[in-house]
C-alpha cells in the first residue's frame, strides 16, 4: 500500500542519516604551516613533538582526523620563505608525488600558522638597531602571507602570537602583536595568544636567549589551540 511505502521510504532515509551522522565526525584534514614551533625543535635541537603533533593526536583519537600534514614545517623557515614558496608554486615530494603548499591549502579544513619568530629572535639577540623597521617590515611580509592563504577561501586559519621569553623588550612585542592581531583579524582568521602563559615562564624553557619550549611548553600550546579550535 501507499503507506507501507511511504514508511519504507522514511525508514530508508533514517537509516541513511543515521550512518551519515557515525561516520561523518571523520572530517578534518589538518594542515600545520610555520617554523620551528611547528616542526617540533627541541631545545636540544633534533625534531621532536610540536604542537601540531599534539593537534593532530587529539583530533584522531576524538576520531576526527580525516589527514594531517606538516610538510611545509621546517626549523629555518622565514616569512618570506613560506611566500617564495606559495608564489613560486613549489613542490615537496610525499610519497612519490609532487605536493604544492597552495594545493594543501585548498585541501586543509584546518590550518595552524607559526612564524617570524626565528627573524624576531635572531634580531634580538644580535642588535635592537631600527628594531621597529625590522619589525615593519616583518609585519609587511605577513600581511602579504596571510592575503595569500585567504586567496584560497580557507577561514579556518589560526594565527599564534609572538611570546617573550627575554624578560626585556615588552614594547617590542606589544607593538608587534598588536599589529598583527588587527592584520589576522582582518583576514577573518583567529589569533593565538600565548602571551599570558609564556612570556617569562620558566616551566617550559631552559633560557631566555631561546624560544624553543620543552615537551610541555609544547602540550600547552596545542591545548591552547585546540581550545580555540573547539569553539570555531
Amino acid at each position: 500500500t501507499l503507506v507501507k511505502k511511504i514508511i519504507l521510504i522514511l525508514l530508508l532515509f533514517l537509516s541513511c542519516y543515521i550512518i551519515y551522522q557515525f561516520t561523518k565526525n571523520n572530517n578534518i584534514y589538518y594542515l600545520s604551516i610555520g617554523d620551528s614551533l611547528a616542526v617540533g625543535t627541541t631545545q636540544n635541537g633534533s625534531i621532536g613533538y610540536g604542537y601540531s603533533d599534539y593537534i593532530k593526536d587529539y583530533l584522531k583519537e576524538s576520531n576526527k582526523l580525516k589527514g594531517y600534514n606538516k610538510a611545509f614545517t621546517n626549523n629555518n623557515y622565514r616569512i618570506t620563505d613560506l611566500l617564495r614558496i606559495i608564489q613560486y608554486n613549489e613542490t615537496i615530494k610525499i610519497d612519490n608525488q609532487e605536493i604544492s603548499l597552495t594545493r594543501l591549502i585548498k585541501k586543509a579544513d584546518i590550518i595552524t600558522l607559526s612564524i617570524g619568530m626565528n627573524e624576531l629572535y635572531y634580531k634580538l639577540n644580535s642588535n635592537t638597531d631600527n628594531i621597529y623597521s625590522y619589525m615593519n617590515q616583518m609585519l609587511s611580509d605577513i600581511k602579504r602571507l596571510l592575503e595569500h592563504i585567504n586567496y584560497f577561501n580557507h577561514k579556518k586559519v589560526f594565527v599564534l602570537n609572538y611570546y617573550n621569553v627575554t624578560g626585556n623588550n615588552y614594547d617590542i612585542f606589544s607593538y608587534l602583536n598588536y599589529e598583527l592581531k588587527e592584520l589576522v583579524l582582518e583576514e577573518g582568521f583567529e589569533y593565538i595568544d600565548l602571551t599570558n602563559i609564556f612570556d617569562n615562564n620558566p616551566t617550559f624553557f631552559k633560557n631566555n636567549s631561546s624560544f624553543i619550549p620543552n615537551n610541555e611548553g609544547y602540550q600547552k600550546i596545542s591545548q591552547i589551540v585546540l581550545e580555540k579550535i573547539k569553539n570555531y
